[in-house]
């Protein structure tokens, strides 16, 4: 079954993404005020701990979200590599039931491993930061947050499963639903004088939350449910033995590639405390934050378009592959731009009204700016090559964050502070991913860098042009 979208789908792509960054938005002004700078640089440190679920998950939520869509298309195999193109245009629930039992038993293993290192290695970082901090607050908090991650890791995959059959409503309305959860219990236990304990029970219950109703949301979409369950077949041992071996051999490559990822966006966060002050990181983190934000809405359609992208693939259509990538390409360019534009003038002269001492400078958002950017652009066109079920950009990425982190360290020795983890990362991603995936995918698209401008302009304004007419209608 081939997945489009329509208007609703990318109206709730945008609601969900605004309520995921809003949601930061709205918390953090909460936080600024009722936390001090530690603990607030502490915060800032459990975020990016937190996005540790991207490391521990290894890829595996990707892949398996992948071949999902190829069952939900038709495909009567799963490959390694590649995908034997679909031909009825059925769902193929038999393989779907055996991908998705593969699937639970690999993330409990995952989950239970992850849970192991945060309560282990991850609690004397913590208490090794927080040394300064009297009491016991920063590791009661930890322990909600190492909660937290076991759950959304073992009840993660549901989410993407809905991405990848193409329920992309469904899919945003959970993440609105979870999130305004979060918002809510995240003020009320601040100003109830929980501090940074509770911030942890919030991420805690939004985490539940979304789990849940993600997989509910999942069974209910389109008759997937009744159509599992008249899978009477139980999936042996073998099977999800030889599941697990066709899943692992991109699901590796995936996982090495979140990793890079991970250091190219979160590890300089967690280096920062060793060489300069908690404040100092705060700062850095709050640009990195907010810089992170804009690239999550300008890539709205990037998202909401990955399964769209994916049964274009299976389904050999080579029109709508140009089609969709362009739309991918010059949405997230233009939203780019201008949303940046719009923080530096807007977004830093308020967040300065709040607590002028933690706002970073225009100089240093324009930087991290920059550098989410190139980030965000190229996994444009690697995503091109990760639909298509290959990923031959892996060891550049690892290579390309690992000498930034070096970098970092290098630069930080050196005294260059908040300065040197920006050029650090920036120079380490501009010299080969910058450029070179953009211009290996349009070869293989056959699509001019003229064309893909043409062809995106043309699909944004029919789906512009969708909304005005409903509206037009409906009037």
């Amino acid at each position: 079954m081939s997945v489009k979208l329509n208007n609703k789908d990318y109206i709730w792509s945008y609601i969900g993404v605004f309520m995921s960054v809003g949601a930061s938005a709205i918390i953090l002004p909460f936080v600024l005020h009722f936390l001090d700078e530690d603990m607030y640089g502490l915060w800032s440190v459990f975020q990016s701990i937190a996005a540790i679920t991207t490391l521990f998950d290894f890829g595996f939520s990707t892949t398996f979200a992948r071949n999902i869509n190829y069952c939900w298309c038709g495909a009567s195999e799963l490959k390694k590599t590649g995908a034997v193109f679909a031909e009825s245009g059925e769902p193929n629930f038999p393989l779907m039931k055996k991908a998705m039992t593969a699937c639970r038993y690999v993330f409990l293993i995952i989950s239970g491993t992850a849970l192991v290192g945060m309560a282990g290695p991850g609690s004397f970082y913590i208490h090794y930061i927080s040394r300064e901090i009297p009491g016991n607050e920063p590791l009661i908090a930890w322990c909600f947050y190492a909660v937290a991650v076991f759950l959304n890791l073992y009840y993660g995959y549901f989410n993407s499963f809905l991405r990848g059959v193409g329920a992309i409503s469904d899919a945003n309305r959970v993440t609105v639903i979870s999130k305004l959860a979060q918002i809510v219990l995240t003020v009320v236990l601040l100003a109830c004088g929980m501090g940074i304990i509770g911030t942890g029970i919030a991420y805690l219950a939004y985490g539940f939350l979304f789990r849940i109703l993600s997989k509910r949301a999942f069974l209910r979409f389109r008759g997937i449910g009744q159509g599992l369950d008249k899978v009477t077949e139980k999936t042996s041992k073998s099977e999800i033995g030889e599941l697990f071996l066709v899943v692992w051999y991109n699901a590796g490559k995936e996982g090495i590639v979140t990793l890079s990822n991970y250091l190219a966006n979160q590890a300089c966060t967690l280096i920062s405390p060793l060489y300069i002050s908690l404040k100092e990181t705060g700062i850095y983190s709050l640009a990195v934050q907010l810089a992170t934000v804009l690239s999550n809405v300008a890539g709205a359609l990037y998202t909401a378009n990955q399964p769209v992208l994916q049964s274009a693939y299976i389904s050999n259509n080579k029109e709508m592959t140009k089609r969709t990538m362009s739309l991918i390409v010059v949405s997230y360019v233009g939203i780019y731009a201008i949303g940046l534009a719009a923080v530096v003038t807007v977004g830093l002269p308020l967040i300065r009204l709040i607590k002028p001492e933690s706002t970073p400078t225009v100089a240093v958002m324009l930087g991290v700016g920059i550098y989410q950017f190139v980030l965000k652009f190229r996994n444009c066109y690697t995503s091109y090559f990760s639909c298509t079920n290959r990923i031959p950009y892996v060891w550049a990425f690892i290579i390309s964050s690992t000498v930034g982190v070096g970098l970092a360290v290098l630069m930080l020795e050196l005294g260059w502070g908040v300065w040197g983890l920006i050029l650090s990362q920036l120079v380490s991603q501009i010299v080969y991913n910058g450029w070179y995936w953009t211009v290996k995918a349009h070869g293989e698209m056959e699509l001019g860098f003229g064309d893909t401008v043409s062809y995106g302009w043309d699909e944004f304004k029919k789906i512009a042009w969708g909304f005005f007419h409903k509206a037009g209608t409906q009037n």
